[in-house]
């Protein structure tokens, strides 16, 4: 049984019987008229609307391309629910395989269709008969024949294992009851070095006048966790570089539009709908939460190091933004070395040289590549070609990667100790590193 009192069966059985009900009503909300009390407590809104009447509106204000919607069959537009675009700014690209978590209507899946092209595959999962059957109808309309549907739930995915490139979802997971297996079966289906693109609603901590209206808490949000509980909760499965790529926080001008729609009820209860919107004000949204699937470890043996090229400066600069660095990297290309897989850059670090002295910088690993080893073996390459060099003296700023340095043979020092050719640097003088530890080690 789940807090609210329901099994996980008669929740998911709500949840068929919502949007089985919605995709009926095209003018309607996207909730509709509640036939029982239970399909009240199973549904979800996912994004607030001012009215009813918004219904298809929704997927402009989600963050989708007005020029792309036109290209769709109007009604995978008119039936979306989401809460956001999960193939915005994601990096899916022709001939890859894309999975579809909670498909309905096929807005992402179409959307989805166009970036992979024919040599790709796009497949849509969905619990609702009635929904799989409108998606069907609307690729058929759009001449997409590299798309398929099947029907079946997150938690039990029938799709084989490692068979996809990516994992999108559009306000869907917020529904499961068992979230956890929703995750597994994510790092499951995706092929080592696979991403996520997921939108979705969470909450953080209500205030006791929204938790005590269980309509509010689970009509609305149906289950939504806190945006620290979901990136965990896709850590724990074996996701890396989990991280929240954007937000759309709900306002309360929004909310009271949510709550007071037929969607939840909460208006019908005779609660006071602008306290709870005000309450909630801030601490609902949608965000789009990011992440690859590692490597496995023999996939390490596989990773050369080795001098960076003038062709990898395009794929240094990509790592060094990937882990927030400075990518200033310029005329000290030379003194780069990067980490490759099949000819690919997964990996780099630099140095800026100053005689006996040299500030070791820009260390990166891509997240699916991360737990392999690379980072020692950049250091550890890095100190052989200063050691060449005649460099004595290493030194580095991090804040996050202290511990990992002091294994190496790094040790803290003052930034007044860091001599005064390394301080002039632009890494060490850049406002990003004011609040980094200086470290150093001898090489000699």
């Amino acid at each position: 049984m789940t807090e609210q009192g329901f099994s996980e069966r008669e929740i998911k059985e709500a949840v068929r019987q919502r949007y089985a009900g919605a995709i009926a009503r095209p003018a309607s909300s996207c909730c509709g008229s509640t036939p029982s009390s239970l399909v009240q407590i199973g549904g979800s809104c996912c994004a607030p609307a001012p009215a009813e009447s918004a219904k298809g509106k929704l997927a402009e204000v989600a963050g989708y391309d007005a020029a792309e919607l036109r290209r769709l069959p109007a009604d995978a537009v008119q039936n979306s629910f989401g809460c956001g675009n999960p193939l915005a700014f994601a990096g899916v690209k022709p001939g890859q395989t894309v999975l579809d978590i909670g498909s309905g209507a096929g807005i992402d899946c179409l959307i989805a269709a166009a970036r992979v092209g024919p040599p790709g595959r796009v497949i849509g999962l969905d619990m609702t008969p009635e929904m799989i059957e409108r998606a069907r109808q609307n690729v058929k309309e759009a001449g997409a024949a590299n798309v398929e549907f099947r029907l079946g739930e997150a938690e039990r995915m029938p799709v084989a294992d490692a068979a996809v490139d990516w994992v999108i979802s559009n306000c869907v997971i917020n529904l499961s009851p068992d979230k956890p297996a929703v995750f597994r079966e994510i790092a499951r289906v995706l092929r080592p070095g696979g991403g996520i693109s997921i939108s979705d609603i969470v909450a953080e901590e209500l205030p006791p006048v929204i938790q005590a209206s269980r309509d509010a808490w689970t009509g609305c949000l149906a289950g939504a966790i806190s945006e620290a509980e979901y990136v965990k909760g896709l850590e724990a499965a074996g996701l890396r570089g989990v991280r929240v790529a954007s937000r759309i926080v709900y306002e309360a001008g929004q909310l009271r539009g949510l709550f007071a729609s037929s969607c939840c009820g909460v208006g019908d209860a005779g609660a006071d709908v602008g306290a709870l919107a005000a309450a909630a004000a801030g601490k609902i949204w949608s965000a789009k939460f990011e992440g690859v699937k590692p490597h496995p470890a023999a996939t390490g043996a596989e990773v050369v190091v080795d001098a960076a090229r003038p062709e990898d400066l395009p794929a240094i600069h990509a790592l060094l933004r990937e882990g927030d660095l400075p990518a200033d990297v310029g005329q000290l290309l030379g003194s780069f070395l990067v980490a490759r897989h099949q000819g690919r850059p997964v990996g780099c670090i630099g140095m800026e040289a100053h005689g006996a002295d040299a500030l070791f910088r820009s260390l990166a690993v891509t997240p699916a590549y991360r737990g392999l080893g690379l980072a020692a073996r950049l250091h550890d390459a890095l100190v052989e070609r200063a050691r060449a060099r005649g460099v004595r003296r290493a030194y580095l700023l991090t804040k996050t990667i202290e511990p990992l340095a002091a294994r190496w043979g790094f040790a803290a020092i003052d930034r007044a100790q860091v001599p005064p050719a390394i301080q002039a640097t632009t890494e060490f003088a850049g406002a990003c590193c004011a609040s980094a530890a200086a470290m150093r080690r001898e090489l000699a």
